[in-house]
This record gives C-alpha cells, structure tokens and sequence, in this order.
C-alpha cells in the first residue's frame, strides 16, 4: 500500500477503535489524543521506545505541575492578603516558569509537549467536581494526577500500534503460493 493510503487506514482504524473503547473506558480520551500526536512528533515512527519516554517524561511532568498548581490555588494561604484575581495568574506564571526551566535538562528539554500535558490537565479539572481539593488528594480515578498518565501512556501505544499497523500496510504484498 502506498505510504499516504496506509497512514490514513491505520489512523481511521485505530480512531475508531479509540472512540469505541473509549466510551465504557474511565480514562480521558483527549488526552490520550494529544499523546498519540506528540509520540509521532516525538519520532514515534522511527524510534517508538524513545518517543514514548520522552511523551511521558514531559506530557507527565506538565500534568504534575498542573496538578500541583491547581492545589496551590485551591489552598490559598493568605486570601486576606492576595485577591484570587492576582493569585492566580501568579500560581499559573510560576508553573509555567518551572516548566520552561525544566528545559535546561536535555531529557525535559521539549517544552511544548510540557504544556501540552499542563493544558491537558486544566481541561480536565474543567469537568465540574474535579477541581476540588478532596478530588485532587484522593487516590482514584478521577484525580487527574492518576487518571492523566494513564490517559497518556495509553495514547502512546495507540501511537505504537499506529506506526506498527502503517509499517505493516506499507510492505510489499507477497505473491500467494501455487495451490497444489
């Protein structure tokens, strides 16, 4: 099969396979869209191992500081003293902050997919009831430091099997053998 036809069978496949799982899954699904994009970004295709630390060790660490943002604004110490209007902004400057100079280690050094597991963790805590402090330190499913890595490291072996079923569409066919 030709090289665009293989990656567009394999990429619808394996979408609807997503979505179809998806629906009785407790896992985010967009997430998991976001860590299949970045796997292939990430050189998913060529060297899959690799991809999927470097998806994870960055979409994660994005997730983490967002989480630990969101505790941050939840846990305000001194509403007294900073208005929510000023301490927000200043909790999401400092995560950001820390993102960006997560950078000077080569293994976190692609900081857009950082923020892309940041941005990934805000929509999910826009789901109401799961930016709360209880839902944020509870250990279950819909804590979004539990259910993203997982929502991720699901979506880079969509990836995996993505680049492995285009490979498999993009060989040759082999003649079938004479009957006997």
């Amino acid at each position: 099969m030709k090289p665009l036809a293989a990656i567009t069978c394999a990429n619808a496949v394996l979408a609807i396979v997503m979505t179809y799982s998806m629906q009785s899954a407790t896992l985010p699904m967009w997430p998991m869209v976001i860590a299949w994009g970045c796997f292939f970004h990430l050189g998913g295709g060529d060297r899959p191992p690799a991809a999927i630390v470097a998806v994870l060790s960055h979409a994660v660490l994005g997730v983490a500081v967002g989480w630990l943002a969101a505790l941050a604004i939840l846990i305000q110490p001194l509403p007294a003293l900073m208005p929510s209007t000023l301490w927000v902004p200043l909790v999401i400057g400092a995560a950001v902050g820390v993102m960006s100079a997560a950078a000077w280690w080569p293994r976190l050094a692609i900081t857009p997919v950082c923020v892309y597991g940041f941005a990934a963790n805000w929509a999910y805590l826009d789901t109401p009831g799961r930016f709360d402090v209880a839902v944020l330190t509870a250990l279950r499913m819909d804590n979004v430091i539990i259910a993203l890595p997982l929502a991720l490291f699901a979506g880079c072996l969509f990836g995996w099997a993505n680049a492995r079923l285009i490979a498999r569409l993009m060989q040759p066919s082999r003649p079938l053998p004479d009957s006997v």
